[in-house]
């Protein structure tokens, strides 16, 4: 039956976990399933895909509002099945136009009125963020496709606190195809080119206007022109 299902259908998801997994997979697609209904309002087409022994917690407000066009995916890394968590307060917006994947211990944040947008995969062989990251949103934060975001990843467009002659919140726009490495934070009025890598534990800050460039640091700054990678 496998056979005649198209890669990356629901259909062939479903035949394939049940064929390697008939016991743990129903578990994992019920999960699926009510992640599905509680982020979107329904429960098909089954847009979140949990893996054999993840968890997805997913505390969405009626008054918010969740577009997902592409698959997001909750897959193991590293042998840690920590839940990750998608959390959307009143009047928020998230949107993955592309499929979307994520590790354990990954946690998203929308603010009451926030906007997240998620690119995901285009042309590379996938996007997502790998473990133990979190991304805060307060009012505006934009991820273009086909980025990797590695493990200790903070990303965020607020102080989440008033400091005074200091503006709270600033959008923070991620282009396509960026390589955020691991411990890196990204902080709010940053802006990331498309095809740029940002070094490990660097800490961005500032408005970049170079795409392909290597950024390192902390404040990070433009280490290196023309830079190619791919996944």
């Amino acid at each position: 039956m496998t056979g005649l299902l198209k890669p990356g259908t629901f259909g062939r998801w479903v035949a394939t976990g049940f064929y390697r997994h008939p016991i743990r997979f129903p578990i994992a697609l019920a999960r699926s399933v009510i992640a599905t209904k509680k982020l979107t309002g329904s429960f098909y087409p089954v847009r979140v895909r949990i893996g054999i022994g993840q968890a997805l917690k997913v505390n969405v407000s009626s008054k918010s509002h969740a577009i997902l066009v592409g698959n997001l995916t909750v897959n193991s890394w590293g042998g840690s099945n920590i839940a990750s968590s998608i959390s959307c307060l009143d009047d928020s917006s998230l949107t993955i136009s592309g499929d979307f994947e994520i590790g354990p211990n990954v946690h998203i944040d929308l603010a009451p009125g926030a906007m997240l947008t998620l690119g995901g995969k285009k042309s590379a062989s996938g996007s997502g963020i790998t473990c133990n990251s979190r991304i805060m949103v307060e009012k505006s934060l934009s991820i273009g496709s086909d980025c990797i975001i590695a493990w200790d990843v903070f990303i965020t467009d607020s102080n989440y606190h008033d400091i005074s002659g200091i503006t709270r919140c600033t959008p923070v726009s991620i282009g396509n195809h960026v390589w955020i490495s691991h411990g890196v934070s990204v902080l709010n009025g940053a802006v990331i080119p498309a095809g740029c890598i940002v070094g490990a534990k660097s800490l961005v800050s500032s408005v970049f206007e170079t795409e392909k460039a290597l950024l390192a640091g902390v404040p990070a700054k433009v280490m290196r022109h023309g830079v190619e990678w791919l996944r």
